[in-house]
């Protein structure tokens, strides 16, 4: 057993999945919680990769009941990572229904069990010429877990706007103000400060989401304010979803043709025609739609309510601005399987 983070450790599943090795797993998990309870662990990862599968194996069910029964007893969350995908297709099927949460690898486990360590990456810069209220705001964004960056005043908040060191810009007085024509024309944003501050969620769950249902590696890498792009040059697929309640704006999904196949094929574990756009555009409507549930429930824990439109699904980014408009709003550049695809909120 290792102890990989503050919050998570790592049991290894030796040999066999059978019936007597998953009782194996459940003494030593149940020998280790009074040191998982010291030292503050939330979550267990069993690792297979020193595991062997013999198809046809009732190993594997007991497995999933054990270690489900284990996650309900205790409260931990438990999964599995270090699968192939072969493996992965019967592990979906088993686990449905459990408690026992599949991670293509630790890092995914990381990732989605112990999001402080993404947040981390995540830099804010925050002005507000009323101090006290900047003072404010750059607290309670560190309390969640994010770095921050405090402009001091209108100066150094202009010069630092055009930085990528941050990746969010919350400010009372520069998104919805003019500070030059500048920075009108080019960064005027009619977003919510409410918005504006839980942009993050969106980000964090797409993130979150996609490594958890595709097994694939994601990740935010930049972002820009501005109107929605239309000059990406590669077939796209989209998805729109308009959101109302104590939040209010359009969220898009744009997803690259060659990535969307990619990700579907990932999910259901079977070939993708690259000319069946009917289950591309489902497809990526399904991922707006799973996104964004994943969003509405990490509302929900911080009392924000929200409700989510049925999306709509375009293959083109002129139709798709059309319906969402060309209001300035935030275009997220994200990666999946090292590959980009793009996220725009706006008002």
């Amino acid at each position: 057993m290792n102890v990989k983070s503050r919050n998570i450790a790592v049991v290894n599943f030796i040999g066999v999945i059978e019936e007597r090795n998953a009782r194996l797993i459940q003494s030593l998990i149940v020998s280790k919680l009074e040191m998982y309870k010291e030292q503050k662990i939330k979550a267990i990862l069993v690792s297979f990769k020193s595991a062997v599968y013999k198809e046809n194996s009732k190993g594997l069910a007991s497995l999933i009941k054990i270690l489900d029964a284990l996650a309900r007893s205790t409260g931990l969350s438990i999964a599995i990572i270090d699968y192939d995908i072969e493996l992965f297709k019967i592990l979906k099927r088993v686990a449905k229904g459990t408690k026992v949460k599949l991670f293509k690898n630790e890092n995914v486990a990381t990732l989605f069990l112990d999001p402080k360590v993404y947040k981390k990456t995540i830099c804010v810069l925050v002005y507000d010429e009323d101090e006290q209220n900047s003072k404010d705001l750059a607290s309670e964004l560190s309390k969640y877990g994010y770095s921050v960056i405090r402009a001091k005043d209108s100066k150094e908040f202009q010069e630092r706007m055009n930085e990528k060191a941050h990746d969010i810009i919350i400010t009372q007085s520069a998104l919805n103000e003019k500070i030059n024509k500048e920075v009108e024309s080019k960064n005027k944003l009619l977003l919510s400060k409410k918005l504006i501050v839980n942009l993050p969620v969106f980000m964090d769950t797409a993130v979150e989401t996609l490594v958890s249902f595709t097994g694939l590696q994601a990740q935010k890498s930049a972002h820009s304010i501005k109107g929605f792009d239309t000059g990406i040059d590669v077939d796209n697929i989209c998805a729109v979803m308009h959101f109302k309640g104590d939040l209010e704006g359009f969220f898009t999904l744009v997803f690259p043709k060659s990535l969307a196949i990619i990700a579907l094929e990932s999910l259901l574990g079977e070939k993708i025609s690259d000319n069946d756009m009917d289950t591309l555009r489902d497809g990526v409507g399904e991922f707006c739609n799973i996104i964004t549930g994943s969003t509405k429930t990490a509302f929900d824990k911080k009392d924000i309510k929200i409700l989510f439109d049925l999306p709509k699904t375009y293959n083109s980014l002129k139709a798709t601005q059309g319906h969402i408009g060309e209001n300035n709003g935030v275009w997220i550049d994200m990666q999946l399987a090292d590959k980009p695809f793009y996220m725009f909120i706006t008002k």
